[in-house]
């Protein structure tokens, strides 16, 4: 509220209050003399009436008493009038209405003449009409009043109005600076204290002027500092959170069991870091350097893309090296591309893969020698420097994480090599000597048992001479031969020894350390050939027999060869149909053993499936079947290296897959990949 509306509002209430309390302050002095003045009349009145009606009420003059009491109640103020004098039967009244909330002022008195009280006489006067004037008079004054205050604040206003035009003016021009706008010109005009108010403002106004520039130019520069000091500490907790990941991810690498799961490993780390939506881990194939093994992919990409089932294939086959991966591998250096679309080194994408918003490309870098490239996309903003800087500090992180597994896993490969040869080596010598303390003794046999054949069925000269020396007849002995299956006997012989022959054969075969490379093999024979191998394993120990177990094959016609060293592959078969039969068989509950062998193509490999009924593995289990010393079976029964040697194998020498599904009481399933 205004000063100017202040000002009017006080004088219209105090001239108010003033002219209300002297309106009711006259009338009720007039009241007052009115009330003052009824009274006199009264008294008057009575003194008047005893004079005029002594003598018509002496003389019993009821006509003249009634003239006079009429006459006396002519006045207007009058409410009631009477006399009563039961001696003489005098009962005289008048009376009219007035309105009962006025105040009534009576008086009784006695008429007396020379000495005698003649009557009494009653008289009763109403203020109603002193009211009703007074009334008439206060709504006059209260109007009056009124108006003459509202002729004053109209007069008032426009005297304010004049008065405060100077100060209105200068306290919108205040009110403008204190909003901000320290241009708006103080009218420094005005005469008085108003013209020395204004000059001041005036002065005040260019003081503030400078205040605030000053005050402007330290602002910036306190909110340069505090912009640098924010960035700093953000850069500080950036770089500590990089750490903080790159110690996490160490401590966890060095838990893993392969450089895949390292790389899988890697990739929420790094998410966590760089908050991207996908994330890749790719490597040079070193055999082919134009062509690129995916080590892991993010989840998200693999959900997001209708490529999904292209992911095992990457793993297996690689993936051409161009575009933005050629340059980040061959250049060595790292790329951002926040446009994909315009990007030089972005070629065209298939259509069902995930649309690149941005792109970060990171190369791992061993010595001076790139080996791989970690890539980033689907940040919301876009990558930055800082981004960059992050992922490159990651990507050393995960190339000596890796290149430490690789050592690692060579020196496993190593020391898988030695037991191998050591194996191979024992085996080797075991076949010598079976070859010579078998293979002599089945020779003896297999000839001598064709002898007797030959002495028996045939009817060769020598036969028929010795049979006419003792008068023996050829026919009535062969008869009995047959009669009493002694030809089927030999026949069981000749079929036993080869059979055995064949088994050392075979044993010879596998343990024999092949000198040539890879040859073209048959899988199908090379797996019959190892199934007969395993048949002559009988432990005793455990009441174990491989002949016991039912076979079930179902051999995709037509299969090409594959290039792989024999002896090798039939140890894989081995150990897989050995650890399976042993699990059977080692189940009571399992009245039916049984192995189900596939062989069938599947893209541009040939994939052999082992399946048996037995108990199967928990996740646990089947997640370290095929580690080194890992083993299912009690202490002494089991090196654990059986499958450790069979991944080793399969998967660095050539170049393969092997993977194992099982669950407990379904049984357990190995399928080998291998390459044409």
């Amino acid at each position: 509220m205004g000063l100017r509306a202040r000002i009017i509002i006080v004088v219209v209430v105090a001239s108010s209050i003033i002219n209300l309390f002297l309106c009711f302050y006259f009338i009720a002095q007039i009241r007052e003399l009115e009330l003052k003045s009824l009274r006199d009349k009264i008294n008057k009145t009575t003194h008047m009436m005893k004079l005029v009606n002594a003598r018509p009420l002496y003389n019993v003059d009821k006509e003249t008493l009634k003239i006079n009491m009429e006459t006396f109640f002519d006045d207007e103020n009058m409410k009631h009038i009477s006399i009563h004098e039961a001696d003489i039967d005098v009962n005289i009244q008048f009376a009219r209405k007035f309105d009962p909330n006025a105040m009534d002022i009576e008086k009784s008195f006695y008429i007396s003449y020379k000495g005698l009280n003649l009557g009494k006489m009653r008289v009763v006067y109403s203020t109603s009409l002193i009211e009703k004037k007074l009334a008439k008079f206060r709504s006059q004054m209260l109007v009056f009043t009124f108006g003459v205050i509202l002729a004053m604040v109209v007069i008032l206003g426009f005297v304010i109005n004049r008065l405060m035009a100077p100060i209105t003016r200068l306290a919108v021009a205040a009110s403008d600076i204190a909003a901000g706008n320290l241009e708006r010109q103080i009218p420094k005009g005005g005469t008085g204290e108003v013209g020395i108010l204004a000059r001041n403002f005036a002065s005040m106004q260019d003081a503030v002027k400078e205040k605030i520039n000053d005050l402007a130019l330290t602002n910036k520069h306190l909110k340069n500092q505090i912009q640098q000091k924010e960035m700093n500490e953000k850069k500080i907790l950036h770089q500590s959170r990089i750490i903080f990941s790159v110690n996490t991810f160490f401590q966890k690498s060095m838990m893993a069991a392969s450089r895949q799961e390292v790389a899988e490993l890697f990739i929420p780390i790094a998410l966590a870091v760089i908050d991207s939506r996908y994330c890749f881990v790719g490597e040079v194939d070193k055999a082919n350097p134009e062509r690129m093994h995916i080590l892991a992919i993010s989840r998200q990409a693999l959900a997001d893309c209708a490529l999904t089932d292209m992911e095992k294939e990457l793993r297996l086959k690689g993936t051409c090296i161009t575009g933005i991966r050629a340059r980040i591998i061959r250049e060595n250096i790292g790329v951002i591309a926040n446009n994909p679309a315009v990007h030089p080194d972005i070629g065209h994408m298939p259509d069902a893969h995930i649309p690149l918003e941005n792109f970060m490309g990171i190369p791992m870098r061993v010595g001076s020698e790139t080996n791989g490239i970690v890539a980033f996309s689907g940040k919301n903003e876009g990558y930055d420097e800082g981004d960059k800087e992050a992922a490159q500090i990651l990507t050393m992180a995960l190339t000596e994480a890796l290149n430490l597994k690789r050592q690692e896993e060579e020196k496993l490969r190593l020391e898988e090599m030695m037991i191998q040869s050591e194996k191979m080596v024992s085996l080797g010598s075991l076949a010598a000597g079976m070859a010579h303390e078998i293979n002599n003794p089945l020779a003896g046999i297999l000839q001598n048992t064709q002898v007797i054949q030959n002495r028996l069925k045939n009817r060769l000269p020598a036969n028929l001479a010795a049979a006419r020396e003792l008068a023996l007849d050829l026919d009535r002995m062969t008869a009995y031969m047959e009669k009493r299956d002694i030809f089927k006997m030999t026949d069981a012989i000749l079929t036993a020894g080869r059979r055995a022959a064949a088994i050392v054969s075979n044993m010879l075969s596998f343990s024999r350390k092949s000198s040539s490379g890879f040859v073209h093999e048959d899988l199908e024979m090379l797996l019959d050939q190892t199934l007969e191998l395993a048949k002559s394993d009988y432990n005793l120990k455990k009441r174990f027999d491989f002949k016991k177990i039912r076979i079930e094959r179902d051999y995709m016609p037509g299969l090409p060869k594959v290039s792989c060293k024999a002896s090798e592959i039939q140890q894989v078969f081995f150990n897989i149909l050995s650890n399976g039969a042993q699990a059977m068989m080692s189940d009571p509950m399992n009245q039916d053993p049984c192995f189900f062998l596939r062989l069938f193509m599947q893209h541009d490999m040939v994939s052999v499936q082992i399946q048996d009924n037995g108990p199967g593995m928990n996740a646990a289990q089947r997640k370290r079947i095929f580690e080194p010393f890992f083993t299912t079976k009690s202490v002494g029964e089991g090196t654990g290296l059986g499958l450790a040697v069979s991944y080793f194998i399969i998967t660095e020498n050539h170049k393969g897959r092997i993977q194992v599904a099982s669950s407990p009481g379904q049984g357990s399933c190995f399928t080998i990949n291998l390459p044409v």
